[in-house]
């Protein structure tokens, strides 16, 4: 298939490649069905201004030859994974970019950027980084060889779904055959260390494995393949792919050392916190395994995975994640509410992999819960993280306080998730289920599909206001469901200037009727502005594992922070407007205070590349508050203030 045929028959190349997907090997069907990412178009405003920084800016420039040409050399030999991460996620991303955009100057790059990495593979199926010298049957992988190969299958995968493209599926089957042809049952296993069952259980470890990830993970950085390898079952149904599924999930307690797979289930019965797994309970790559356990439960209708996976998203949702929707305090979770403001914490890896977890249970369930935690994540953290004139993606955004050391550095792996997690942010807009459409996030953009239109437009959530009308050629009966954020105890609905009845707060708003060109449904989401004092606040101090890792501890303080809150915008302090802030005397407790018995007031905002109203202090030096993606993030941040 040439660039060419694939970009201008894209839309049809699509629609079929989602129509075979219905088709899938899955027991448990959706509730939601994402509607393909090339039928939403014309993003606007604040958002769409970043998603095209990304693709214009990042994507474009991003020097992904120099990456593919380390992959075609194959002569890495060394643990580490930065470089050998970079391509997989950028395939990825730029050709989610660049359909729905219809950019066809991207496609054509990363079409002949996929082929390289194709014709590089192996005859054997091998397609990563590591030198064949250095492999063997005994250690057919490096160290990070699996955390590598888990985006580039996913890459592959999702070019096959989103276009057709048979040569992308093909390659993902030969990797995933040539690692299942050395791991598996009465082959090689995911031990993180030497150690072996049961001398291995309840044994703290530290270091690295060959082919498991780091050892701290315990497993886990290794049995992540499950996710692809069971979409790739997804796709073909060819069974050897779920007898390896379930043997992962069979063996993660024996791996692991701590019954993590089973004390899953004391997470979801509420007597034991995800924190308490193990040892160390990396949020992203926790995640990830989740996701695959999800696919397995689509496939197997095993209840008790489902169960598992809410469990652990419901205590991480409780206790572990930011007002802003972000999670992860120095990459894992941590007991009780334990959430430090400042330094090494919501890396950009777990901000990816949440979203997409979440949006997992989204489909499955259809509760409306999980799109409003993506809301707040996308809305505050998800372009926090992105340096507002080069795109690039950094690898953790702390609510307050300055950048923390490191803040800069990169191509790494937060940099290459940063940017996929935008060009992923499409495809959760919205979903669909036969008769059913559901408008899950309400960003100014059309949707286009093959015999059901419409536009957004109000500019949410800088205005409460927001316009849905019907842009279909021909009449359709179709039930839209609106998802009517819990936040908002008052929102009204009209559908052709008719009144609807009051719809319920944390909720879909069902319309059920014959949808004509120029329909139009009027939302209108009132939003207060006020001051939420932050809830299970301490002073935190850490100590370093082995390894670096740092484990956080509390001390009480009686200086408890507030955040400005608006719908579900959380507003913070740029220093790009308060020069006086911006130096290295600044001292955050003292210089930012604000009276919080008191509402600030709104002024004229200072440009676009910001969500409004922009709020003024009552502070010492007029403090101005806007949302947290600040022009340059050279600049020290804040989302939660001292009361004066």
């Amino acid at each position: 298939m040439t660039t060419k045929k694939l970009f201008t028959g894209m839309l049809s190349l699509t629609l079929a490649a989602n129509t075979m997907m219905a088709q899938k090997y899955d027991k448990i069907p959706l509730k939601e069905n994402p509607v393909p990412v090339t039928t939403v178009k014309d993003i606007t405003g604040f958002y769409g201004a970043r998603m095209r920084l990304n693709r214009e800016v990042y994507l474009k420039q991003f020097p992904i030859d120099q990456y593919v040409s380390f992959i075609e050399k194959r002569e890495h030999t060394a643990w580490d994974w930065t470089k050998a991460e970079q391509h997989g996620k950028w395939v990825e991303s730029a050709y989610l970019s660049a359909i729905q955009a219809d950019d066809k100057e991207l496609l054509d790059k990363v079409d002949a950027i996929l082929n390289r990495i194709i014709n590089s593979q192996e005859p054997e199926g091998y397609v990563g980084a590591t030198a064949r010298s250095f492999r063997s049957a005994e250690r057919p992988l490096r160290g990070m060889d699996i955390y590598e190969l888990y985006f580039v299958v996913h890459a592959f995968l999702t070019v096959h779904e989103e276009t057709g493209n048979q040569r992308a599926l093909t390659a993902a089957e030969k990797l995933c055959d040539y690692i299942l042809r050395f791991i598996g049952p009465g082959k090689l296993e995911f031990w993180p260390s030497n150690l072996r069952y049961p001398e291995n259980k309840g044994k703290e470890l530290a270091g690295t494995s060959d082919f498991a990830g780091h050892a701290v993970h315990y497993s886990w950085e290794g049995t992540m393949l499950i996710d692809p390898v069971m979409r790739l079952y997804e796709l073909t149904g060819k069974k050897n792919y779920l007898r390896w599924g379930e043997w992962i999930v069979a063996n993660i307690d024996k791996w692991s050392g701590w019954d993590a797979f089973s004390n899953l289930d004391k997470v979801a019965d509420g007597t034991m916190g995800v924190h308490e797994l193990q040892p160390y309970v990396h949020s992203h790559t926790f995640h990830m395994n989740f996701l695959g356990f999800l696919r397995l439960y689509r496939v197997t209708g095993d209840e008790t995975l489902l169960r598992k996976v809410k469990g652990a998203w419901n205590d991480i949702y409780k206790r572990q994640m930011y007002i802003t929707g972000g999670v992860s305090v120095a990459e894992h979770y941590e007991p009780g509410y334990i959430k430090p403001i400042t330094g090494h914490v919501v890396e950009t890896c777990a901000t990816m992999s949440w979203m997409q977890l979440t949006q997992a249970l989204l489909e499955l369930t259809a509760e409306a819960k999980y799109a409003e935690a993506m809301e707040r994540l996308m809305l505050n953290h998800v372009f926090a993280a992105q340096d507002a004139e080069t795109g690039v993606c950094r690898y953790h955004t702390a609510p307050n306080g300055t950048k923390p050391d490191g803040f800069f550095h990169g191509p790494d792996c937060c940099t290459a998730s940063g940017h996929r997690i935008i060009s992923l942010l499409p495809t959760f807009f919205f979903a669909e289920n036969k008769g059913s459409f559901f408008i899950n996030q309400y960003l100014p953009c059309q949707y286009i599909g093959r015999d059901f239109g419409f536009e957004i437009t109000g500019n949410y959530p800088e205005s409460e206001h927001i316009a849905v009308v019907i842009t279909s050629a021909k009449p359709i009966k179709k039930t839209i469901n609106l998802r009517i954020p819990q936040w908002c105890q008052s929102p009204r609905v009209s559908v052709n200037g008719k009144q609807v009845e009051a719809p319920r707060s944390g909720s879909y708003l069902e319309l059920t009727g014959k949808w004509a060109k120029d329909d139009k449904i009027n939302i209108t989401l009132p939003m207060q502005l006020r001051w939420e004092q932050r809830k299970n606040h301490s002073n935190y101090v850490y100590r370093t594992l082995p390894g670096g890792e740092r484990m956080y501890t509390e001390e009480a303080t009686d200086k408890i922070p507030y955040t400005l809150t608006r719908g579900p915008v959380i507003y913070s302090v740029d220093m790009v407007w308060n020069e006086h802030l911006c130096n290295n005397d600044t001292n955050l407790d003292k210089d930012l205070r604000l009276n919080t018995t008191s509402l600030p007031v709104e002024i004229t905002k200072p440009g676009s590349n910001l969500i409004g109203p922009v709020i003024s202090g009552n502070g010492s030096g007029k403090v101005k508050l806007s949302l947290i993606n600040t022009r340059m993030p050279l600049h020290t941040v804040s989302g939660y203030i001292i009361q004066k």
